[in-house]
């Protein structure tokens, strides 16, 4: 079964996303805290990031750059989920750092999901 964490301050659309995704078959996990970010990854394993940009203490962008560090964690796909509408703007900059798409709030869901299988494939 394919993991996928779900990285967002706001708990409600977190909760939405993993409910939703464990419905499609994916074993998903959520963090709601930016300063657990990395030691979640490091823990979990997972085959997926959807990562909120804007999260407090540390921004989306540093989250990356810490994946990117590190040779373990460097090649695990990320799938941006914002509102931050500008961060389009800047994917080429964004996928020098691991972003396979940058999503903007709000999505259509389906969308998100056919995304997802095409990044890793069915649960």
């Amino acid at each position: 079964m394919k993991k996928i964490l779900v990285a967002d301050d706001d708990v409600a659309i977190a909760e939405l996303l993993r409910q939703s995704l464990e419905s499609e078959g994916y074993e998903t996990q959520k963090i709601t805290q930016a300063l657990r970010f990395y030691d979640a990854v490091m823990e979990y394993q997972p085959d997926l990031i959807l990562l909120d940009l804007m999260m407090p203490y540390l921004e989306g962008e540093d989250e990356l750059r810490l994946l990117q560090m590190n040779p373990a964690t460097r090649a695990i796909p990320v799938i941006v989920v914002t509102a931050m509408h500008e961060a389009k703007q800047q994917e080429e900059h964004y996928r020098t750092l691991g972003v396979v798409e940058i999503v903007t709030k709000p999505f259509d869901y389906d969308k998100l999901v056919a995304l997802i299988k095409r990044t890793i494939g069915d649960q």
